[in-house]
């Protein structure tokens, strides 16, 4: 209605130059009044500059008015003290507009500083880095965890923080990567990740840090108090009845009223269990040598396949025997595996042989393996229907020595997830009660 009222204005005015055009006209070619038309010639000139005025007076208003708005001047207003009731609506619906974008603005403004001071005094430590390499943005912490009083902005990443640009300058999106550095004669361990995001076209890497020192020594210390648990657990078992028979033989050799053949029998018995429970801890130790002095693996291709029907060869008469279904399964894109052959395949035959001693003479005994692609890694599962865990024992059957099985060790689920994290791999566990447990693998696909 407003723009409606503007319009009738102007049309008005150029109806009014019209007419005074026609009368011109008319006084000169039809009267002949040529005195009478000079003086009419007025009127045109007076409406053309009157609407010329009339235009040029709002567009002024309303350039400076956009003029201010373009520079962020949102203190400027337009005037609504002047009679034309159709600019005056116009006027007071731009300044609602420019109260609204003022109002706007101090909201982005206080949740920009709000952003700023949570990024800034946040605890982990965050950088960011433009497809130049050169640093956009860093925060306190980030400084502070890398040992650093300050770090300029816009200044290349190599040359600023080089040590540790050169650490994470490869980091792959939604990696993670640890980093020894020293502070002041204090060592700390960093933990890095990256993203990525664009802005106006322009791509930029953010990298955040956190020191986990700390939490590491916390797992480290956890570890170290499981491990002497289960030491002290196995040695005080071995180490015990070997002390109290030693007190009993000792006590017999004494006795001068027992027979000597009697005598001879009893200590011969005695150093017999004595020879094999010194053997069972010989044997402890052995494993736990084993599990703790792993060697790096020599990473190798192996066709996936080949592997799979390897160990079903080893197995077989087992199998047969126990009349258990085994099959495997190799997917697109899973056919190759870059391992190290020994390592993993003593992996498998840990895994296969647990799933073989978990069944308990049921009618459909059956074991599958699968293989196919995942993201950066070649997933492996291999599932079977036997008798299961239980959920309270989950959580413990990767711990050294720990063992659901009357006669196991408790070595082969440990040392399999020890040969994974050196192939910087998983290993996972799920499992049922009654329904079957499946083992997942988690190999990467390159080195």
């Amino acid at each position: 209605m407003k723009l409606r009222s503007i319009k009738l204005k102007i049309l008005l005015r150029i109806l009014l130059l019209a007419v005074s055009f026609f009368l011109v006209s008319y006084l000169i070619f039809e009267t002949e009044s040529f005195v009478q038309a000079i003086y009419a010639s007025f009127l045109p000139i007076i409406f053309s500059i009157e609407l010329y005025l009339y235009i040029d007076r709002n567009n002024k208003r309303i350039k400076n008015y956009l003029n201010a708005i373009e520079l962020d001047d949102l203190s400027i207003k337009m005037p609504e003290n002047i009679p034309d009731k159709s600019f005056l609506d116009l006027n007071k619906s731009l300044n609602k507009f420019s109260n609204k974008l003022e109002t706007l603005r101090k909201d982005s403004i206080a949740q920009f500083y709000f952003i700023d001071a949570l990024v800034k005094k946040a605890q982990v430590g965050l950088l960011v880095i433009d497809q130049n390499d050169t640093i956009y943005f860093v925060n306190e912490s980030f400084a502070k965890l890398i040992g650093k009083p300050r770090i300029q902005l816009h200044q290349s990443a190599s040359e600023e923080i080089p040590m540790i640009w050169k650490s994470i300058q490869n980091l792959n999106l939604n990696d993670k990567k640890s980093i020894d550095i020293k502070i002041h004669e204090l060592s700390s361990v960093l933990l890095f990740q990256v993203s990525e995001f664009i802005i106006d076209n322009q791509k930029y890497r953010l990298y955040s840090a956190q020191n986990i020192k700390s939490e590491l020594e916390n797992t480290e210390i956890e570890a170290w108090k499981k491990l002497i648990r289960i030491l002290s657990h196995e040695i005080l078992n071995s180490a015990s009845p070997i002390l109290s028979l030693s007190n009993s033989l000792s006590d017999l050799i004494q006795d001068h009223e027992i027979n000597q053949d009697k005598l001879i029998a009893k200590i011969t018995e005695g150093l017999d269990v004595i020879n094999q429970r010194s053997s069972g801890l010989i044997k402890f130790t052995n494993a736990f040598s084993t599990i703790s002095k792993l060697p790096n693996p020599e990473k190798i291709e192996v066709q996936t396949k080949e592997l799979f029907q390897k160990l079903k060869l080893l197995f077989q008469n087992e199998l047969s025997n126990k009349e258990i279904d085994f099959e495997f399964k190799v997917y697109p894109k899973a056919e190759k595996l870059f391992i190290d052959h020994y390592q993993i395949e003593q992996v498998f035959i840990n895994l296969i042989k647990n799933s073989i001693e978990s069944f308990k003479n049921k009618d459909d005994q059956r074991i599958i393996i699968k293989a196919f692609n995942q993201n950066k890694f070649i997933r492996i599962e291999i599932i079977d229907n036997g008798s299961g865990i239980s959920e309270d024992k989950l959580d413990k059957v990767f711990l050294p020595f720990f063992t659901t099985k009357e006669k196991g060790n408790g070595i082969g689920l440990a040392l399999s997830k020890q040969i994974l994290n050196l192939h910087k791999g998983n290993i996972n566990i799920d499992s049922k009660i009654e329904q079957g447990t499946k083992i997942i693998l988690e190999v990467p696909i390159t080195n």
